[in-house]
């Protein structure tokens, strides 16, 4: 890959500078000062904005990291980092960099200045920090929207935020419809997105959860089944007690699994108890706890398979958007994927052959028993594991970068 074009960005600095009135903190020494600093360093600057940094774009730091290109990655947040949400992830950026709840406009125009930032890519959900950013760019530093979630097409809370906030829903619109460009998860969520709010022919790319290569496993372990002759299935990622009926709660799923005589192995993002109660009164439902990422994925390699089906009491318009994280972290540790039908899941697990998707749960026990389409499956798994690496597909991300630099 090719480092990214350095005049393209000098000619977009050169025009932003000729209207000086658009810098709230500048004086003409200091808009010297930044010409002075962009024409001496051929280093792209890429703020990252997310109220609490998530694994999404902990990925994508990981694969622009690996490639040639001089990237110098700032990320500001206003909860927590990374390292001390996840235990690591602040060491693939440059600088960390808190801001404040309040003048969030003022506190990112001054990180425009103070870091030369060349494009901010702003990761939901919520929206609000890329509203700032736009409110604080005015058109002189392309603002992405990266969407990860639709605020407007949940049923149940994200965190504390209700779905039906006005404050949330209107930060929503304005992000979407303001900002420069836009990157989607999937493309059922870039399918919503298009259908409730006017893009206008905004630059777009679908960009799904890929796997750091450091993270898949080189070797896969001897499987639990060859030792038992039962089937054991793995779980892994958001557990939900209380929340009843959101895409989380799963323990009825997990029984409806278990009393299938089929074990469900769970291992959640975080510690939960309850789970670890309800695990401890059925022989067929294992809590596993809470593993760093690494360690995780090669612990799976010994199941049969991986889970993928949510509870659509309340969200199914959500589900039918998402292609789990966890479906590529099953793939690349070796497991087919077994999911309900939620369009978007289904869509990527059939068009790539790496599970089997049921409709109900009573079809379940008879489709592992079909050993000729299971078999396909496997193997196909095995070929393509490698496949999914986050290195491999930066270089689309880069593209995108350029397209409004």
């Amino acid at each position: 890959m090719s480092a990214l074009p350095s005049f393209s960005l000098q000619w977009r600095y050169a025009i932003s500078f000729s209207q000086p009135e658009s810098l709230t903190c500048g004086s003409t020494d200091m808009i010297q000062r930044l010409i002075e600093s962009k024409s001496h360093d051929s280093s792209v600057k890429i703020l990252f904005l997310e109220p609490q940094p998530c694994i999404r774009a902990l990925k994508y730091a990981e694969g622009l990291r690996s490639t040639e290109d001089d990237v110098r990655l700032i990320f500001a947040y206003t909860k927590k980092t990374l390292t001390q949400f996840y235990g690591y992830g602040d060491e693939l950026f440059d600088r960390m960099i808190k801001l404040e709840e309040e003048e969030l406009p003022q506190q990112i125009r001054e990180l425009f200045d103070t870091e030369n930032i060349d494009i901010v890519h702003s990761h939901n959900a919520p929206d609000f920090l890329t509203v700032a950013a736009i409110e604080a760019s005015q058109g002189r530093i392309p603002v992405i929207h990266d969407i990860h979630d639709l605020i407007s097409i949940r049923s149940t809370p994200y965190g504390t935020l209700h779905p039906r906030d006005p404050h949330a829903l209107e930060s929503e619109r304005r992000a979407v419809t303001e900002c420069d460009g836009l990157i989607y998860v999937t493309t059922g969520v870039e399918e919503a997105c298009e259908s409730t709010y006017p893009i206008d022919q905004k630059p777009t790319l679908v960009f799904p959860n890929y796997v750091p290569r450091r993270l898949i496993p080189s070797t896969l372990r001897r499987k639990l089944s060859e030792n038992d002759g039962e089937i054991h299935m793995v779980y892994e990622g958001s557990i939900d007690s209380v929340n009843l009926g959101s895409h989380y709660d799963l323990k009825d799923i997990f029984k409806a699994i278990a009393d299938q005589g089929i074990h469900i192995h769970i291992y959640a993002s975080k510690e939960n108890p309850d789970y670890a109660a309800f695990a401890n009164e059925n022989g067929y439902v294992h809590y596993h706890g809470h593993l760093h990422t690494k360690e995780l994925l090669q612990e799976m390699t010994e199941y049969d398979y991986g889970w993928a089906g949510f509870n659509t009491a309340r969200n199914k318009e959500h589900t039918d958007m998402v292609l789990a994280n966890k479906v590529l972290e099953y793939v690349v540790c070796g497991l087919p994927v077994i999911s309900f039908n939620h369009k978007t899941q289904q869509d990527f697990i059939e068009e790539n052959g790496i599970g089997i998707v049921i409709s109900e749960m009573d079809e379940l026990s008879s489709r592992l028993r079909e050993q000729p389409e299971l078999d396909k499956v496997r193997a196909r798994v095995l070929e393509c594991r490698h496949d999914f690496a986050v290195e491999d597909e930066i270089g689309k991300v880069l593209d995108f970068y350029r397209s409004l630099a």
